[in-house]
């Protein structure tokens, strides 16, 4: 992590994460700031603590992030990772039918937080179970040889092809047909001290921020081409394509019910404070982009 920049930014090594960040450097570039911005990369939970620690300054957070330290930090505006259906990468993979999982101890993978909060909400309030949760490594042939089913994240839940016979169970799909809304993973988030000392700076990499996904995601295709080198005889190619086009970017206003609703059963479930209204760093300009590309 570069100490000297003004801006330090967390950047996720997933592949959800990739509208936001391919050619980044290059747009800022082009807007005279990049001498001014770092990046530091890893997986979500290390992203939520650096942000937390005040070691980087602004990323896309787990949702729930933003809800434990909301007297602590901004969204910036319209920016977001979600689904308002399928999550694809967010995945429960069971020995079992999730109904009979009921007293189970469940394995969460140590890269999740909003992920691992929602599955307990839905194992709790959806099926009425109570179960034991223990974190472990990421690892989904290692945690379902020791646990009867296990929460997985990202691209190792995308491509996860086990070995033997299981359940797989997509959590925005259970959140969606549970509760008719959609379902935000992941908010860009901001400290409110570096956006009060910075509010320039901020407002240009948002602006070159939101301009890099606009292009990313008018072309996805070509994004995958040009940032993956991957061609469309590759067998990945056709699902990667399918699970960028189906991702939410925006924070429109069904996406916020949503990520409202999360936040309210986190409470009632005690795994998170009471909510507030979300809170948004100022800028004027609505984002340029359709639902999911």
């Amino acid at each position: 992590m570069t100490t000297q920049a003004k801006l330090r930014i967390g950047k996720i090594r997933y592949l959800n994460c990739l509208p936001f960040f391919f050619g980044l450097v290059e747009t800022l570039r082009g807007k005279g700031v990049e001498p001014e911005v770092s990046f530091f990369e890893s997986y979500p939970s290390e992203i939520n603590q650096a942000l937390e620690r005040g070691e980087i300054d602004a990323a896309p957070v787990s949702s729930l992030e933003y809800l434990q330290h909301q007297d602590d930090y901004l969204l910036l505006p319209d920016l977001a990772i979600g689904t308002r259906l399928f999550a694809r990468s967010v995945l429960l993979f069971s020995k079992k039918k999730i109904e009979q999982l009921n007293g189970a101890v469940i394995a969460l993978s140590r890269e999740s937080l909003s992920s691992a909060v929602l599955v307990r909400i839905l194992l709790a309030k959806k099926y009425h179970h109570r179960n034991t949760f223990e974190l472990t490594e990421q690892d989904p042939e290692a945690m379902l040889q020791k646990y009867p089913a296990a929460l997985v994240i990202g691209d190792q839940a995308l491509f996860c092809q086990p070995k033997e016979l299981i359940y797989k169970y997509d959590l925005g799909e259970l959140w969606h047909s549970w509760t008719g809304k959609p379902f935000v993973f992941a908010l860009w988030t901001v400290r409110k001290s570096f956006a009060v000392r910075e509010p320039e700076l901020l407002k240009t990499f948002l602006e070159g921020l939101r301009k890099n996904l606009s292009q990313n995601l008018s072309d996805p295709e070509g994004l995958l081409k040009r940032a993956l080198g991957i061609a469309p005889s590759d067998k990945r190619f056709c699902q990667m394509l399918g699970y960028l086009v189906n991702l939410q970017y925006t924070l429109e206003a069904d996406m916020k019910e949503g990520v409202l609703r999360f936040f309210e059963l986190a409470y009632e479930e005690g795994l998170a404070p009471a909510p507030k209204p979300l809170e948004f760093f100022p800028h004027p300009s609505p984002l340029a982009v359709g639902e999911g590309g």
